[in-house]
């Protein structure tokens, strides 16, 4: 004796095309995002590590400038209005550098007796050129005369 059996169909296993679209766009969104996030984190790390290589240069610099005698040239107050020529660039700077990369531009400025008698006021300002931005970190330190 011969069975037939009917099979029947109570559910679709399986997916539409459009589950499939609909499902392949929410994923193309989802990359795209982190892609732009992924640029977005790049562009971060390099500023910071822009300003880390100019904060480290000052600090060398600075660093060398305090190892100085307190009388040494480079020490002088090149300029006579005291406190007020601490932020002077270029040429009004007492003292200047560029990077041997050429990538950052290094000032220095010094004021005799300023805060107090036989003490100098050292300020190093770092410059460097992004994207036609100047960007600067500057550090201010205190050298006194040692007796």
């Amino acid at each position: 004796m011969i069975s037939i059996h009917k099979i029947i169909r109570t559910g679709q296993t399986g997916f539409t095309l459009l589950e499939v679209l609909i499902a392949v766009v929410i994923f193309t969104i989802g990359i795209l995002s982190v892609n732009a996030m992924q640029i977005a984190a790049i562009g971060a790390n390099t500023a910071a590590n822009r300003i880390t290589e100019s904060t480290t240069w000052a600090s060398d610099r600075v660093e060398s400038l305090l190892g100085l005698d307190y009388d040494d040239a480079a020490l002088s107050d090149g300029t006579a209005d005291g406190d007020a020529g601490l932020d002077d660039i270029g040429a009004n700077a007492d003292g200047n550098l560029t990077s041997p990369d050429s990538k950052y531009t290094i000032f220095w400025n010094v004021s005799d007796d300023s805060p107090f008698i036989g003490v100098k006021t050292i300020r190093v300002i770092i410059n460097s050129l992004e994207k036609g931005v100047t960007k600067s970190v500057s550090m201010t330190y205190i050298k006194s005369d040692t007796v």
